[in-house]
């Protein structure tokens, strides 16, 4: 499964573009992307943005970051 960063202007073909992949689950681990540099940039830089944003994935079924971060929490994380 691969989960997409949509910023308040992006659409979903926006997702397509490295910056917006958060990464891929595969076989319990998450895989980051570029888009988990973005999300991380966010909180620490950005907090204001937080509530703009919306997190998909490859099904285009949505999540808020309280449920991907609870989904990132049972997996192993690389970097």
């Amino acid at each position: 499964m691969t989960y997409y960063l949509l910023l308040e202007d992006d659409t979903e073909k926006d997702v397509y573009f490295d910056s917006n992949v958060l990464g891929e689950e595969s076989f319990g681990t998450f895989y980051t992307g570029q888009g988990m540099v973005a999300l991380t940039n966010i909180i620490n830089k950005k907090p204001e943005l937080l509530d703009t944003i919306k997190i998909l994935d490859d099904t285009k079924k949505s999540y808020t970051l309280t449920n991907f971060f609870d989904i990132l929490s049972k997996l192993k994380v690389m970097t």
